[in-house]
């Protein structure tokens, strides 16, 4: 919700992952924004690529349909130091690496890591 107006919104994402090989998948991910103000659809492509055992590498592409398309892309590396535990190290231009914020597109690039922990 934004403090000011008071105003709210729902976000929702369909993951589609086919995985082909040990190595390699990919993601289809459409995915919805409704609020009062907008709404509008997005397409969200990427993969997963294993380097070695704990380490991959995922590229991902978000495009926006809407009048002004937004075209956000992130590049992540993952390690895994244990089951169900990683850190990313991710360059991206998108204005967040999760949820409405992958939506979309800021004018520079961003770089920094992110947790990830499964329970």
């Amino acid at each position: 919700r934004n403090n000011d107006t008071n105003q709210g919104y729902s976000f929702s994402e369909l993951i589609n992952t086919f995985r082909f090989n040990e190595w390699f998948a990919f993601n289809v991910s459409p995915k919805y924004l409704f609020s009062g103000v907008d709404s509008f659809a997005a397409l969200g492509l990427s993969s997963y690529i294993s380097l070695s055992d704990n380490l991959m590498f995922i590229p991902e592409i978000n495009n926006s349909f809407k009048n002004s398309s937004d075209f956000s892309s992130s590049l992540a590396l993952r390690y895994s130091y244990r089951k169900g535990s990683s850190v990313d190290l991710y360059y991206s231009n998108a204005a967040g690496i999760q949820d409405i914020g992958q939506l979309f597109e800021e004018k520079g690039f961003r770089y920094g890591f992110k947790l990830n922990f499964q329970y």
